[in-house]
């Protein structure tokens, strides 16, 4: 009788309890975000930035090619290009006359891509934290993080000057910056968006899972034989899914 009687007033509360659990929507740690190309349409003033920069110190090189290479800093874009003797040479100034050419004659230009701060907030307003990682300087980051509106949205940021990067995308060390930011994320429960195969090959080197958008103008192939298990067109078609790919993600 008096097991009766407690069953009756303790089971409610174990079955209010399990519906809660089950019901309750499963969150990522976190999603780190590539910049350039990804969050903000910069990548066709950035190779004519550099092509122009390279093309001034007999540089040889093409548009299309220096364009392919957009998303790498440039300790990984210049050996493409130029000799050791050319690097040793001239890499500072190349590097100093590509900043001032990006910014004298596109920076004014640049606009985020629609969506960017409405997925921001959809994923801030689920807890999930978001990192910036992004080969631009710290500067340039900052500046582009006020272009997207997003300035009040990011937790943490790294970029290819911040003390922890020895090397930019393709290596992996900006991605594992971030992870050291976020504290606690696990491997398994965060994801990289971008739009580059240096994003991809650098993602999957630092064991983490990546979705790409096809915004910055790299091809869906290219994305998905560099390691991109997930493809959106964009920043609209990334929100449009968000829910089916943390479902993928964590059941993975």
């Amino acid at each position: 009788m008096l097991r009766s009687r407690v069953s009756s007033i303790v089971h409610p509360q174990v079955f209010t309890s399990i519906r809660y659990y089950s019901t309750k929507r499963r969150e990522l740690d976190a999603v780190i975000f590539d910049v350039d190309g990804t969050l903000i349409d910069t990548v066709d003033y950035h190779a004519k930035s550099w092509y122009d920069a390279l093309q001034h110190y007999n540089i040889k090189c093409n548009l299309p090619d220096v364009r392919m290479q957009i998303g790498k800093a440039a300790d990984q874009l210049l050996p493409v290009f130029a000799t050791e003797e050319q690097i040793k040479k001239y890499a500072e100034e190349i590097k100093a006359r590509k900043a001032r050419l990006f910014q004298d004659n596109y920076l004014e230009k640049v606009r985020p891509f629609p969506g960017v701060r409405e997925l921001f907030e959809m994923i801030k307003k689920r807890n999930v934290r978001i990192a910036l990682a992004s080969s631009a300087q710290q500067d340039e980051l900052e500046l582009y993080k006020d272009i997207a509106k997003v300035s009040d949205l990011v937790d943490c940021q790294t970029s290819s000057n911040s003390k922890d990067v020895k090397r930019s995308k393709p290596y992996p060390d900006i991605f594992l910056a971030a992870m050291k930011l976020l504290k606690n994320a696990r491997n398994d429960r965060v994801v990289v968006i971008g739009d580059t195969p240096w994003d991809a090959q650098a993602a999957l080197a630092a064991k983490l899972k990546i979705a790409g958008v096809l915004c910055g103008g790299f091809e869906e192939k290219l994305l998905r034989e560099s390691g991109c298990q997930w493809i959106y067109p964009d920043i609209l078609g990334l929100t449009k899914n968000y829910d089916t790919l943390t479902n993928d993600i964590l059941k993975s």
